[in-house]
């Protein structure tokens, strides 16, 4: 069964999050509230995918996506925002972000994702695998 780490600072949303992931079959690791425990949980638990809100305390989640793919880049991270703003998409998908889930979610739209991004190569998104 394929596992999930989720990091966001609102409790309901990792709450949501947990309840669509269980849906499409994914166990949840960890959970943490901030960006600062992204890389010890990655190192930790080896999910094979990682939500991110953008905006949360301490280290923002572009900041630690970014870091976290140029150890790990076969890290499957889809950031989960309430934020749309380009110079953000940009530096996430430079980073090898999956994904995005906007907030408030769509439950059919972030399964529908979770398993897109569950099923394609290990990687970079492009890369070979």
């Amino acid at each position: 069964m394929p596992t999930a780490v989720i990091v966001d600072d609102s409790p309901l949303v990792r709450v949501q999050l947990r309840q669509i992931l269980g849906r499409v079959g994914v166990t949840v690791a960890a959970e943490a509230a901030s960006g600062d425990q992204v890389q010890a949980l990655y190192e930790q638990h080896r999910p094979d995918l990682m939500t991110l809100d953008i905006v949360m305390p301490g280290k923002d989640g572009v900041t630690a996506a970014i870091e976290l793919l140029r150890m790990y880049p076969a890290a499957r991270v889809v950031m989960c925002t309430s934020l749309t703003t380009r110079d953000k998409i940009v530096a996430c998908q430079r980073a090898g972000v999956r994904h995005y889930l906007l907030k408030p979610f769509d439950a059919a739209r972030a399964e529908q994702i979770f398993q897109l991004v569950l099923n394609g190569p290990a990687g970079r998104p492009g890369s070979a695998p």
